[in-house]
């Protein structure tokens, strides 16, 4: 049985769309139809496809704002006897994995970025610099050619 492929209301596709975190197949289910018929109607009207880019741009910043809380924690406040607020631990301490994640990605201008340098022993180069001269290169392509 073929899906029914009535385009819906802009309204109501941006809706299912931020609903559904710009992911095309779930956008195409909620709406009864193949992701092809999403394509098409992206395709053949653009506020429908600003409607999606602006659905996933939308959850990457759902991502960026549980990335801030994964790296920041969530500090456990009390009052003090005097009625100031003070820290009394953590509700979820803060995410090596996320700062790490940060600061390879969003640091690399401070220097948080992993480099490897790669060269043969003492620092000396891995290729040799071109020692052959053309023709002595074309020569020895002949030989081995007739080598093997």
């Amino acid at each position: 049985m073929a899906m029914p492929s009535k385009k819906p209301k802009l309204d109501t596709f941006r809706k299912v769309a931020n609903a559904c975190g710009g992911i095309l197949s779930d956008i195409a289910a909620n709406l009864g139809v193949e992701r092809s018929t999403i394509y098409t109607w992206c395709n053949d009207d653009e506020q429908f496809a600003q409607a999606l880019e602006d659905s996933r741009e939308r959850f990457v910043d759902l991502a960026e704002s549980n990335l801030r809380k994964l790296v920041a924690g969530v500090p456990a406040i009390e009052k003090d006897e005097n009625g100031e607020k003070r820290f009394a631990g953590w509700i979820e301490r803060p995410s090596e994995t996320a700062i790490i994640f940060t600061l390879k990605t969003r640091g690399k201008k401070r220097g948080y970025v992993e480099r490897q340098e790669v060269t043969g022993a003492d620092g000396a180069e891995l290729i040799p610099p071109r020692t052959l001269s053309p023709e002595e290169a074309r020569q020895y392509g002949l030989k081995l050619n007739e080598e093997y």
